[in-house]
């Protein structure tokens, strides 16, 4: 299977999981700063009850909509890594791990606002 392929997987992931939560939870979700910050006090609000099925399920999934989220607000593309995971690339100096910021995120110990936060100051740095 080709990359262009698998990362049409992550955007078809990416867009179940705006379908499930939106209809799921009487919101409508996209891929707006807006909805990453209900996704963070979701995952607060619902982290107690995960087991760790639940959230490799969930960073597989969530991550997949992260992920999408910061390549139409901040541009890059998704690119597969030499250890098999995912991330999007702006550059060769600066990537975003989705996967990994939801992952810490479902073991509480990171913020999606913060991480979303930074991107900004990424950007900034890599236009100069």
């Amino acid at each position: 299977m080709s990359t262009v392929a698998e990362s049409s997987e992550l955007r078809e992931d990416a867009e179940l999981v705006i379908e499930v939560l939106s209809e799921k939870e009487d919101i409508q979700l996209d891929y707006t700063a807006n909805s990453i910050l209900w996704l963070d006090a979701y995952i607060d609000e619902h982290r107690a009850k995960l087991d760790d099925g639940d959230k490799s399920v969930l960073r597989e999934k969530l991550g997949a909509f992260l992920g999408e989220s910061i390549r139409r607000n901040f541009g890059g593309r998704w690119v597969k890594g030499d250890d098999g995971s995912w991330m999007i690339v702006f550059d060769e100096q600066h990537q975003a791990a989705p996967f990994d910021i939801i992952g810490e995120h479902l073991d509480h110990q990171a913020s999606l606002s913060q991480a979303i936060e930074h991107l900004p100051d990424l950007m900034v740095q890599r236009q100069n």
